[in-house]
């Protein structure tokens, strides 16, 4: 223990190094063929379902009619959307118009699709080239352009194409139209495509955090797509990277992980060690930014070895691995569980004359009251937090309030003798024998703040040796 001590009067964030610090606007959200999972894929329905479910685009694909109208449509061939055995390049559009979805809607063409969105200006379109491999038919990407004039749509399209030659005559027709080339193989990409491109568009699989941080040292923005089989579980994980966009057929899933993400930073370290300061087990989640869905619990007074931090405005989540995150106001990190060790599973009452106090739900972010501690309530510590060196405690996991708003009694001998080899500046000083306190209450009893409670009441810090540590808040 004495050795431990010397580390007080180190500062804490020496024990921390940051190899990544990022702060994060979500991704883009396209839906795939619209909602294919919800509506027939490529309808006006799907579309909108999507634009409903939150996608911020809605991806298509474009072949060219017999008589040269961009029809959208995903096969060469209607058969499985429609059940006729109909080729779209040897079919009139007239023809084709004459054939129905199993909603009633028919294939639609390009210039009805920005007809019929005109006017909604939110909605917008990854539009793709669907190309042969000699690179026919050579007049299509002319023709998307004319019409992406004719509507004035150039704000509210992306374009993509597996074609390297069809993303590349966009530069020059639409140059300020967002271009991306679509990649099933890291074979399909050189780097004079890359000259003529926003980003890449790439197959899930083939995405790495080496892959994703090459081609954004380029400046190139990366989304990724996955086709019919796509799984909604993947979304978890896709959210924790850096990703700039989605193709997804998941438009509501995505789109809730994507607003969860906005705002957040996201800090990479290494090297460091932080101690569940409970006395019970503390719940983690699969995800730090919809938090739905609950991961193995994690043992109270047990040191976890962390990879990432994720900090909103509401909360900051702490990684154990890809898959369990948790609060770290359960956290201690480095030498504060040694500051924080003595309290737990004491005994807290609130001062004399106080009438009551709130109880927050968070120390790092104390906006929020969940509860009021009454006077002359005996409650038990049950987690300590360190904020910037100054302890708040749990009270019967109702809530948090800083350590010197009352008088603490420690559990036993041996939280005493911990106690005692802290420095004696590093010591909570409102200290109380045992049996000056009554017996703890096993419930918080529910307290409305009396209507002379001082709201503004300015609360005294306590000043440790422990230095300031950002993972704290």
């Amino acid at each position: 223990m004495k050795n431990l001590i010397h580390w007080f009067t180190l500062p804490l964030c020496l024990l921390f190094i940051f190899s990544c610090f990022l702060f994060l606007s979500g991704f883009t959200v396209v839906g795939h063929r619209g909602d294919p999972l919800e509506a027939p894929e490529e309808t006006f329905q799907s579309f909108n379902t999507a634009f409903t479910d939150g996608a911020s685009y809605a991806e298509l694909d474009l072949r060219e009619s017999k008589d040269g109208t961009l029809v959208i449509a995903h096969d060469a061939n209607l058969k499985r959307i429609c059940g006729a055995n109909i080729s779209i390049s040897k079919t009139d559009f007239a023809q084709l118009h004459q054939f129905k979805q199993s909603n009633g809607e028919p294939v639609h063409s390009l210039a009805e699709l920005f007809a019929y969105y005109q006017k909604q200006p939110n909605a917008r379109f990854m539009l793709e080239t669907k190309k042969s491999k000699k690179n026919k038919p050579t007049d299509m990407e002319a023709k998307v352009a004319a019409l992406v004039k004719q509507y004035h749509m150039e704000k509210r399209v992306l374009v993509q194409s597996f074609s390297a030659a069809s993303v590349e005559s966009f530069s020059q027709l639409l140059p300020t139209v967002p271009r991306y080339l679509i990649a099933s193989d890291l074979q399909d990409i050189d780097f004079a495509t890359l000259q003529n491109v926003t980003g890449i568009n790439l197959d899930v699989t083939l995405l790495t955090p080496t892959i994703l941080q090459q081609f954004h040292s380029l400046g190139k923005k990366v989304f990724v797509w996955s086709d019919m089989d796509e799984q909604a579980s993947a979304l978890a994980n896709l959210s924790l990277t850096n990703i700039d966009g989605i193709v997804t057929n998941y438009t509501q899933l995505a789109s809730t992980y994507e607003r969860g993400k906005q705002g957040t930073t996201l800090t990479t370290l290494t090297d460091t060690n932080a101690t569940i300061d409970a006395t019970h087990k503390v719940t983690s989640v699969m995800n730090p930014y919809v938090t739905t869905n609950a991961a193995p619990v994690l043992q109270a007074q047990r040191t976890y070895r962390l990879t990432d931090l994720v900090s909103s405005t509401h909360k900051t989540y702490a990684a154990l691995d890809l898959h369990r995150w948790v609060n770290t106001d359960y956290l201690n990190f480095g030498t504060d569980a040694l500051l924080a060790a003595p309290y737990l599973n004491g005994t807290f009452v609130l001062k004399p004359k106080r009438v009551s106090y709130p109880l927050v739900t968070s120390p790092s972010r104390p906006q929020q009251i969940s509860d009021y501690l009454p006077a002359n309530t005996a409650t038990t510590i049950t987690a300590v937090k360190l904020v910037a060196g100054r302890p708040w405690f749990e009270l019967n996991q109702s809530g948090w309030l800083p350590a010197e708003q009352g008088l603490t009694t420690l559990a036993g001998t041996t939280a005493k003798k911990t106690y005692q080899q802290l420095p004696a500046d590093a010591r909570i000083s409102a200290i109380q024998l045992p049996q000056a306190i009554a017996t703890p209450n096993s419930q918080l009893v529910k307290h409305k703040l009396p209507l002379f409670w001082p709201r503004h009441q300015t609360i005294s810090p306590i000043h440790l040796q422990a230095h300031f540590n950002p993972q704290n808040d």
